[in-house]
């Protein structure tokens, strides 16, 4: 019996070997037939499309393990609103990843915001999605998403008159009245409405509010504002006409001063009313003067009866520029604040700084970076703190802002020029570094 189970074992072996064989042969020879035209068998069709079947289901690669199979191919590089990154998902599938505002389902990536619900929302500026099926419209500025609509509660022009309205959200709001005007009882009022300047004498019809009662009206050029709601000038008729050396041009100061301008070499003096010819800047004339060797006109210190006996100093180079230029002294109005070669003009007794010197902080050569400095090229020390470096002698608090832009830190600072003690030139933000503040005077020049 033993025997016999032996001898069959090889010859199973050999029918199923032979039977392979013929189905391969089969197959060939079918080929051959379909290259040659002939028509497949009913059978030879059937093992044809359980191939294609089974070859449609070895979609994954056999060599890799399935968590990366599974996304080799990629099946998500070109899917819609996929952001191409695929992963397995531990169900013998994979999951792609979306981009924003769309959720993966049925694979595929779909959001609720897919069919554009918003184009028709008034003052919608498009659609983001909530979650998997719920949208929120985009709205534009200063409105608001209540779930259904854009709003702004200012829409309906809640606000008195002379206000704006102002959205907080879709509900809440607030009015804020216009310029010149105040809010009283809930309105908006102004002692410019309606405008008492309209029909003023000399004025431009513009008025500005000061509080709930007071006011001022805008002058032409010339004039001032009076307390008695009156635009007056000085200058009306002209007292400057037929003044010996003056130009006929009368300036106004305020509603009771004026000044004159005068011929070259002049200038109006307030206390005399006359036009005086310029002294020359000296220790002895260190009010308005003029320098011959530099042909420059110098303005009295910032310093008077308005300032207490005091000296008027500044803490920003943008307020001694603004006085500068707002200076009406000597009937002239053309002053400016002086650059760092002009402040070099005033410098005595100190060859290195004064002008041609060996001290290269300068605007005409245009060198006003921290490198331009040297203190053996800028510096000159006085033996006593009476030791004078300046045209108008030894003055308390002899330093002076320059327009000139530049200096140490690379940024917002502006160069000075010191002449009592010693002559130098220095930033006035290496100065507040060094010493936590700092103020200084001007002298303006034409």
């Amino acid at each position: 019996m033993k025997k016999l189970i032996f001898l069959l074992i090889p010859a199973i072996f050999l029918i199923v070997s032979c039977s392979k064989s013929k189905v391969i042969v089969e197959h060939r020879d079918q080929a051959k037939a379909d290259e040659s035209g002939e028509t497949m068998t009913d059978e030879y069709e059937e093992e044809v499309e359980d191939e294609e079947e089974e070859d449609e289901f070895e979609y994954y690669d056999e060599d890799l393990p399935l968590e990366k199979a599974v996304c080799n191919p990629n099946p998500c590089k070109t899917m819609a609103n996929s952001n191409g990154k695929c992963e397995f998902d531990g169900d013998n599938s994979y999951v792609c990843h979306c981009e924003e505002g769309f959720f993966w389902e049925d694979y595929k990536c779909i959001g609720p915001c897919d069919d554009n619900p918003c184009d028709n929302v008034p003052n919608s500026d498009g659609c983001y999605a909530e979650d998997r099926k719920t949208f929120g419209c985009k709205c534009k500025e200063n409105y608001y998403w209540d779930g259904t609509a854009c709003l702004n509660p200012c829409d309906s022009k809640p606000c008195p008159a002379h206000s704006k309205c102002y959205s907080y959200d879709y509900i809440n709001y607030g009015c804020g009245c216009e310029d010149n005007f105040f809010k009283v009882d809930g309105e908006c009022v102004s002692p410019c409405d309606p405008n008492p300047c309209k029909d003023v004498t000399n004025s431009t019809g513009k008025c500005t509010a000061q509080n709930l009662t007071t006011y001022i009206c805008g002058c032409k050029s010339n004039y001032v504002f009076t307390s008695r709601n009156e635009c007056i000038s000085p200058c009306d008729p002209n007292p400057c006409q037929g003044k010996e050396n003056a130009s006929g041009i009368c300036y106004t100061i305020n509603e009771s001063n004026y000044s004159c301008g005068c011929s070259k070499g002049f200038y109006w003096s307030d206390e005399t009313e006359k036009c005086m010819a310029l002294p020359e800047c000296s220790p002895e004339n260190n009010g308005l003067c003029k320098d011959s060797d530099s042909l420059l006109i110098w303005s009295s210190r910032t310093e008077g009866p308005e300032c207490g006996g005091y000296i008027q100093v500044f803490r920003q180079v943008e307020q001694a520029e603004a006085y500068c230029s707002n200076l009406k002294e000597g009937g002239f109005t053309d002053w400016h604040l002086p650059t760092i070669d002009e402040l070099r003009t005033l410098i005595v007794n100190c060859p290195k700084l004064q002008t041609g010197g060996t001290c290269r902080v300068s605007d005409k050569k245009r060198c006003l970076a921290s490198t331009c400095y040297s203190e053996s090229q800028c510096l000159c020390e006085g033996e006593s703190p009476s030791d004078v470096f300046s045209k108008f002698g030894s003055e308390r608090n002899g330093t002076y802002w320059s327009s000139s832009e530049g200096g140490f830190n690379g940024y917002g600072q502006y160069w000075l020029i010191q002449t009592e003690g010693y002559a130098n030139v220095f930033s006035y933000d290496l100065y507040e570094y060094l010493n936590g503040y700092f103020y200084a005077p001007v002298r303006c020049v034409r």
